[in-house]
């Protein structure tokens, strides 16, 4: 599943897409510390604290470490005092949890309180793009001009025209609006990605390639991935991933995954990441996680083909997701070969 570019977290999802703050998007210094799996919060956390951990929680290994936790404290002052960004912050985690039609009013109050709360209309974007609902989403987009910057605004129509219309086209636009300047990370990001499905993946690796992994949110490190591998570049991606985290049971399950299948390329590195994918799928079954749809999926088509636990997980994922991608990933499922296995 892909997420939209503007927002805090893709989670991508991952992950529902890639992502965007309100113009420029969090990225952490060389030497920043990202906190560890085993920071506890404290008892009351302002909303800045909130933000900030929010922010923290796109890089690898931190996606899903906080997230009840940090519901918890904001359920508590989203009854306490719902400002527009107590509004907010709760609607993202909503919306990582996959609770569209609760982030999506709970987004829309704090737009009601501050209609020009820029973050909010980039959430709800993000929402209905993901949700396939492209003419709310682009609204949405529209709402922003003279709020941000033209970069901001165009990036956010463009990456929505480009699910639904011509992507080659609001490739070339996004193009010529950036001009052979220097951009944000959000462009840069939806740029990339337009360019891997239009098949373009020398180009779509070009636009990324100078950014270090440890400073890209999850969903930029899976779309970074699956450039690799389309580019034969399993090593690269065994000794990249590999080392991203100190405990690699803390990675994300898409990330995980790709290393699966690098490795299942390669067929010279064993089955380590293997096994611990399958264990990791086995849980997610057993829990009938359907915020991993797309992943599993993905896991019986490259790893352990299965045609009907891949169709069913990717049925799943398209109930929740309609974009390019999440249609294409139908598709594979249903062009499975089907008979014994």
């Amino acid at each position: 599943m892909h997420l939209p570019l503007y927002l805090p977290f893709t989670f991508i999802a991952v992950f529902l897409m890639p992502l965007t703050l309100q113009g420029a998007p969090f990225v952490p210094k060389d030497d920043a510390v990202i906190a560890t799996s085993n920071t506890k919060l404290k008892a009351s956390l302002s909303v800045e604290e909130i933000k900030n951990l929010l922010d923290n929680s796109q890089f690898s290994g931190q996606s899903e470490r906080l997230q009840g936790a940090l519901k918890t404290h904001l359920v508590k002052l989203y009854q306490e005092n719902p400002t527009s960004e107590v509004s907010y912050l709760y609607a993202r985690i909503l919306q990582k949890e996959h609770l569209f039609e609760q982030a999506i009013n709970i987004a829309k109050e704090a737009i009601d309180d501050d209609p020009n709360h820029v973050n909010s209309h980039l959430l709800l974007a993000n929402i209905f793009m993901t949700q396939g609902r492209f003419e709310a989403a682009t609204k949405h987009c529209i709402s922003l001009i003279g709020l941000v910057s033209t970069l901001t605004a165009s990036t956010c129509v463009l990456d929505i025209q480009s699910q639904h219309k011509n992507v080659q086209q609001s490739y070339q636009s996004l193009l010529k609006i950036v001009d052979n300047k220097e951009t944000n990370l959000a462009t840069k990001h939806v740029l990339s990605e337009m360019s891997y499905r239009m098949g373009h993946y020398t180009k779509a690796l070009s636009h990324i390639n100078h950014i270090k992994l440890s400073n890209m949110p999850v969903s930029l490190v899976v779309l970074w991935a699956d450039i690799q591998l389309r580019l034969n570049n399993s090593e690269h991606i065994i000794n990249s991933l590999s080392t991203l985290v100190d405990d690699n049971t803390n990675l994300e399950d898409a990330l995980l995954l790709r290393l699966a299948i690098a490795e299942k390329d390669l067929k010279t590195h064993g089955q380590k990441w293997q096994k611990m994918m399958a264990e990791r799928v086995s849980l997610r079954e057993i829990r009938q996680d359907t915020f991993h749809a797309s992943e599993l999926a993905k896991y019986y088509i490259n790893i352990q083909p299965n045609p009907d636990k891949a169709l069913y997980w990717a049925n799943i994922n398209w109930q929740q997701a309609k974009m390019s991608m999440d249609q294409q990933l139908l598709k594979d499922a249903q062009a499975m070969p089907r008979g014994k296995l």
